[in-house]
């Protein structure tokens, strides 16, 4: 049977296991080398899965997979606007930034996190203001049937310890810094 827990409880057990490991010995970590962020992601995962059992539910497993993101962001000091409104969609992340999606939406990125299937519309919120179909991209406990990159957590294509990585060799790409790094650049 699969399990709820409160997405404050899933807080909590996150920035737990968090605080076990060390908040700064991540960034330090994620700054010094981005590669580090997929082995962080899994082992933070791997943790959290044990403290609350592996028989969670979708929705449970949307929460841990956001709050997780939302920490990676910043760990890693990459651009982000979180649970933004822009021209009456709701949007989960934008990547670099809201002003880079309306002047050159093939430089930005929209990530909507889908935690239950009645959330399914958030996907056509973004289609709605991203206009490049592959700088859409999903997180979702599961695989879902989607024509956008879909990130989960036991996905061999995407999976969701990679997402840093992958949201700083697009920002890379598209000629932003990605990473910032504080000495010298």
């Amino acid at each position: 049977m699969l399990v709820a827990v409160s997405a404050a409880d899933i807080k909590d057990i996150l920035y737990s296991t968090l605080d076990k490991i060390g908040k700064e010995k991540i960034r330090m970590e994620v700054i010094s080398e981005i590669e580090m962020s997929e082995t962080c992601c899994n082992e933070i995962l791997e943790q959290c899965k044990n403290s609350m059992g592996d028989e969670l539910d979708e929705e449970s497993f949307g929460n841990l997979c956001e709050a997780l993101l939302h920490f990676m962001l910043t760990a890693s000091l990459l651009p982000s606007e979180r649970k933004v409104s822009w021209k009456g969609s709701g949007l989960d992340v934008v990547i670099p930034s809201l002003k880079m999606l309306s002047k050159s939406p093939e430089k930005a990125l929209v990530i909507q996190i889908i935690k239950r299937n009645a959330e399914l519309t958030k996907i056509k919120h973004a289609e709605s203001v991203q206009p490049n179909n592959a700088n859409i991209w999903i997180v979702s406990a599961r695989r879902l049937d989607v024509n956008h990159k879909n990130y989960y957590i036991d996905s061999t294509e995407f999976p969701y310890s990679r997402i840093i990585l992958d949201i700083n060799a697009f920002l890379v790409g598209k000629g932003h810094r990605g990473l910032k790094l504080f000495h010298g650049q």
